[in-house]
């Protein structure tokens, strides 16, 4: 079975197989949950050397940090961008390379927001940092 249709196929079944345990607990997301259970599935296939494409993988761990993104949108204050640029960066390094110049700069990055979370209340910083926090604003 080719790649990507193995991939649709598997997470349409797990879909529906935790649609149908929804009904015992609603705090269960069906659709995350598949795609998230399918690139683990995937990704141990990978590393097992039983199924060879990383881009369907990469999307699909793609798609799970975004999720982490919103459904920790609300607490994230400044650190959307840090957050979201360290989950890329393991996923990175899951399927490619460790790169510790990249890991230096999330380290400054993490930094840099952390001075700007804890300055967040001095009111001439206060308009900079709304706009740190409204960045992604749900319209």
């Amino acid at each position: 079975m080719e790649p990507l249709l193995l991939s649709l196929t598997g997470i349409t079944i797990l879909f529906f197989l935790f649609l149908i345990m929804r009904n015992l607990s609603k705090k269960i997301c069906a659709i995350c949950l598949a795609v998230s259970l399918s690139w683990i599935i995937l990704l141990t296939f990978y590393f097992w050397g039983y199924f060879l494409d990383k881009t369907i993988i990469a999307i699909l761990m793609g798609m799970s940090v975004l999720g982490l993104f919103y459904m920790f949108y609300e607490e994230l204050s400044v650190f959307k961008l840090p957050f979201i640029l360290t989950l890329i960066f393991i996923i990175y390094s899951v399927l490619e390379s460790f790169s510790i110049n990249s890991l230096y700069l999330l380290i400054i990055l993490w930094i840099f927001f952390f001075i700007v979370y804890i300055f967040r209340k001095n009111p001439s910083l206060k308009y900079g940092i709304n706009k740190l926090i409204e960045c992604c604003k749900k319209w």
